[in-house]
């Protein structure tokens, strides 16, 4: 009989148990969506030069990203990147598009990348597979999808 009694108060603790934990996690809900802010225009900017064909060993400390690629001869390059900004801007009105903006300076194996002003307009010799993955050294921009409710980087 007591080995019955002791069956049902553990079954009962149980059951409240599972409620309790249920509820708790009723009240937390679903993550939060995420937002056209610069903590996810930081996350995706990283997350597009990790994407990029041949990237290794990206890491970052503060606002600096270093990896390696190889260059075309097969030797490995030693990349920098340091951020000095992150912008997320509104354009006015309804239906408006957020663009975000990342300032950076590039090095590879200590040298800068440069970008210059031209007569037919930027000269800069960063090499195309960064350019390709809508990245760039001075400036470049990124558009906010509110669908996929990710950045798309021009």
């Amino acid at each position: 009989m007591i080995h019955i009694v002791e069956a049902l108060r553990s079954r009962r603790l149980g059951a409240l148990l599972a409620v309790a934990l249920i509820g708790t996690l009723a009240a937390c809900g679903p993550p939060p969506e995420p937002q056209p802010d610069v903590d996810t225009l930081r996350a995706s900017f990283i997350a597009q030069i990790e994407s990029i064909d041949l990237v290794a060993g990206l890491e970052t400390d503060g606002d600096e990203v270093r990896f390696v690629r190889p260059d075309g001869s097969g030797e490995d390059v030693e990349w920098r990147v340091r951020v000095d900004s992150f912008e997320v801007e509104s354009g006015a009105g309804e239906g408006a598009q957020v663009l975000g903006r990342v300032r950076s300076a590039w090095s590879a194996n200590g040298r800068p990348i440069t970008v210059q002003q031209g007569p037919a307009g930027l000269v800069t010799d960063m090499p195309q597979w960064v350019l390709d993955a809508g990245l760039a050294a001075g400036e470049c921009w990124a558009l906010w999808d509110g669908e996929a409710k990710a950045w798309g980087w021009t």
